[in-house]
């Protein structure tokens, strides 16, 4: 018998080998299994498929063992949902089974040789004098003068309820015994005495839930009539989206759809586009599902990645999990249910390494496999999942009326271009931004203020000649920070010093061009001496968001900056007032998605104002106040919004008219890349048709780490299939390089980019 295995090299093959006799009968789909590669390395596999039939060419090696012993690793669902991502994603098999198999259950004989190592804990047992004597009076083991030992032992009996149970006592760590009586050589002598005895138990890191289950809320009239209508989609839709305007209580309809769900034995995956969010939900879910949830994302340590796994593998598993994108990729039994929570940020969409998935689509391929329902849920749901909703594709619900009917926010617009030349901006604060952070503050209220570039300031430039300080191996300008009082490059992660004179002219007038948040918490403080200010970006972030956020929530942080963070569902009773410091910047990206990103930003990170008691405000700083899509956020507009972002993409052919893939053109000679990524282009245009194909050409940032990038769209038409998208594609990229010379050139595929 012979095994084809998937491993976790960059080739876009499955590797076959020859299964012992002995293992046989362990060596099944799904199971993980070890095997040597290459001259004396060995690797963790994936067993996909057993036969007879024994390859040629080659000789076949001997899988070496298998690593699953009860239970496998990978479920049948798990392999289908690879294949499809292996197709789709066009990339290799061991590029989704590196995304998918946490590393701690890849051992090889490299570095990663003992990935996992499982969390013990000593405990304290009856030795054989304790466990046969006759009585309860244990006094007379350690003898009168063994004062420590009696007291010892007296304190180990009470731990452990040994008289009332003497065959099965509870269990008492060595650390337990030792705290109540700090005497280690009172311990050791009742162990040498075969009195007690030490053993080494496996006790996991899954944290136990030690508080009290309740209750969800009653739903209010609109959330029962939204929940009834979801559940009346369902009868017909695979999918259906809930679009709820920003603090209408859509969690609590969660909530009672994932109730139902566990009721009835399934499993619910539950997931949001940013990590940041799982703290705040997890306590609002425990205090429902207790210990039947578990929290899983890329910010977990890998042996708690590894135990989540086992014990989603396990005959006890999960029945609610909550995550990041990359939960979809876990084994789930009994999965009935996936809710994608803020289904239109795109930071469920991963973007580097390969596969490069989006977090929503495929956990509705991942329901369809399963013969689950999706639940998509959004304020301002993504164009194309919008329109597949009003077209029918996708079931839909509207829930208009914020949560106790508090009204929307009002949104005021601010011309920061006119006040400038009249001078009345205080900094970056126009006059009403300040007034009413000085209102909120005054009535001990919160206030949120919003900018998407995080640093101090965005470029560093001669004021003389106009250099500007870039990265050495990136096209991409640096950012200043002054908490590290360097220039950082945000796509390689290097820091250069700031140079005291211009390398380009000697001019010594070098200024700081822009701002981030930084530089904003510095003038907030400045403007705001008694506040208290905290700041959320990726940077403050690394040392510990969730104290930023329940910092803020218990109210002992006033003010609160961040970047995009901000405005992804977070949910805060006492804010009254957002500030979007400039939202040109957002505004004015080179991407067909632009608008729309604007549109959700600006909406998200208004709806965290006044969400509980009372009508917030929100303050919107623009140079462009006559920008169409501000008026839409303004008004609250949606539908309208929705309805011009159509006719624009009906004219140009984007998306949802159209699917987009984009090639990428890597290498780190500039002349190769442009003219492959040109003859590529032509290839596909042969086949596509010219109007399908557009590029190559350089993005934004156009080099990342040496190597030079060119970008090549194709938008394929919806009545060509996916998989005949992805024939063309490879069919282009194979004539290319059977023409072309295309050394250190490597080609990388996105569809469906955002």
């Amino acid at each position: 018998m012979y095994a084809d295995i998937i491993l976790p090299v960059p080739l876009n093959i499955t590797f076959t080998y020859r299964i012992p006799e002995q293992l046989e009968h362990r060596t099944v789909p799904g199971a993980r299994v070890y095997v040597p590669f290459g001259k004396g390395r060995r690797l963790t596999g994936i067993v996909v498929r057993t036969h007879s039939v024994r390859p040629d060419g080659h000789t076949v090696k001997d899988i070496l063992a298998v690593l699953d012993d009860v239970y496998l690793s990978v479920l049948p669902n798990q392999l289908k949902l690879m294949q499809w991502l292996r197709d789709y994603c066009m990339c290799t098999p061991g590029d989704v089974m590196k995304a998918a198999l946490p590393s701690g259950l890849r051992p090889d004989s490299g570095a990663n040789e003992h990935p996992y190592k499982p969390k013990t804990e000593i405990f304290v047992k009856p030795g054989e004098k304790l466990t046969n004597i006759e009585s309860t009076d244990y006094s007379s083991l350690t003898g009168k003068t063994a004062v420590r030992q009696k007291e010892m032992l007296d304190k180990y009996v009470e731990l452990s309820c040994l008289a009332e149970n003497p065959l099965n006592p509870n269990p008492v760590t060595k650390k337990a015994l030792l705290n109540a009586c700090k005497s280690s050589s009172a311990l050791n002598s009742l162990i040498g005495n075969g009195i007690l005895e030490l053993y080494e138990l496996e006790t996991g890191r899954l944290p136990e839930f030690g508080g009290h289950i309740q209750d969800p809320p009653q739903l209010s009239p609109a959330q029962q009539k939204a929940f009834a209508g979801i559940k009346d989609c369902f009868r017909t839709k695979n999918v259906c989206l809930l679009h709820g305007v920003t603090s209408s209580g859509k969690t609590e309809i969660y909530i009672h759809l994932i109730r139902e769900h566990i009721a009835k034995g399934g499993q619910v995956l539950y997931l949001l586009p940013e990590i940041a969010l799982t703290t705040q939900i997890m306590h609002r879910l425990q205090k429902v599902f207790g210990g039947d949830m578990c929290v899983y994302h890329s910010r977990c340590s890998e042996n708690i990645r590894v135990e989540v796994w086992n014990r989603l593998t396990g005959p006890n598993p999960y029945k609610l999990i909550l995550g990041a994108r990359s939960a979809v990729m876990l084994p789930l039994q009994k999965l009935s249910l996936i809710i994608v929570d803020e289904e239109h940020e795109p930071s469920f969409k991963q973007e580097d390494p390969a596969p490069r998935y989006h977090g929503r689509n495929t956990a509705i391929m991942l329901a369809s496999i399963c013969g689950a329902k999706t639940l998509l849920g959004s304020a301002t749901p993504s164009i194309e999942s919008y329109s597949n909703a009003i077209s029918g594709k996708y079931g839909l619900v509207t829930l208009e009326q914020r949560f106790r009917n508090i009204r929307l926010p009002l949104i005021d617009i601010v011309d920061t271009a006119d006040l400038r030349r009249r001078k009345y901006m205080q900094g970056l604060f126009s006059p009403m931004l300040i007034e009413q952070i000085d209102n909120a503050l005054s009535n001990g209220k919160q206030a949120i203020l919003f900018h998407n570039r995080r640093g101090y300031s965005g470029t560093v430039e001669c004021h003389d000649c106009g250099w500007v300080q870039k990265c050495d191996c990136c096209d991409v300008s640096l950012t200043f920070h002054k908490t590290t009082d360097s220039a950082s490059c945000h796509y390689c992660g290097r820091r250069y010093k700031v140079p005291e004179a211009c390398p380009s002219c000697g001019s010594k007038s070098l200024r700081k061009r822009g701002f981030g948040t930084e530089r904003i918490e510095e003038e907030v403080s400045a403007l705001f001496p008694k506040a208290r200010v905290a700041r959320l970006d990726l940077d403050s972030s690394k040392a510990g968001y969730e104290s930023i956020i329940s910092d803020f929530q218990e109210g002992l942080t006033d003010i609160l900056i961040g970047t995009q963070m901000v405005s992804k569902g977070l949910d805060f009773d006492n804010v009254s007032v957002v500030g979007i410091i400039e939202a040109d910047s957002i505004m004015s990206y080179p991407d067909f998605r632009a608008t729309e990103r604007a549109y959700q930003l600006m909406a998200q990170v208004a709806g965290r104002a006044g969400r509980k008691e009372s009508q917030g405000t929100v303050i919107i700083q623009t140079r462009q106040p006559d920008a169409p899509v501000l008026e839409m956020v303004r008004r609250h507009d949606y539908k309208g919004f929705h309805k011009t972002q159509l006719q624009e993409r009906l004219a140009f052919n984007y998306p949802p008219y159209s699917r987009l893939t984009i090639v990428t053109v890597k290498g780190t000679e500039q002349s190769s890349v442009e003219k492959t990524a040109t003859n590529l282009a032509a290839n596909l245009a042969d086949l596509f048709g010219p109007d399908r194909v557009l590029g190559p050409d350089a993005p934004p940032v156009s080099k990342i780490q040496y190597r030079h990038i060119r970008r090549i769209i194709i938008k394929a038409g919806l009545d060509m299939a996916t998989w005949t998208v992805r024939e063309r594609i490879n069919e282009a990229v194979s004539k290319t390089a059977s023409t072309d010379s295309i050394a250190g050139i490597s080609f990388s595929f996105d569809p469906d980019p955002q």
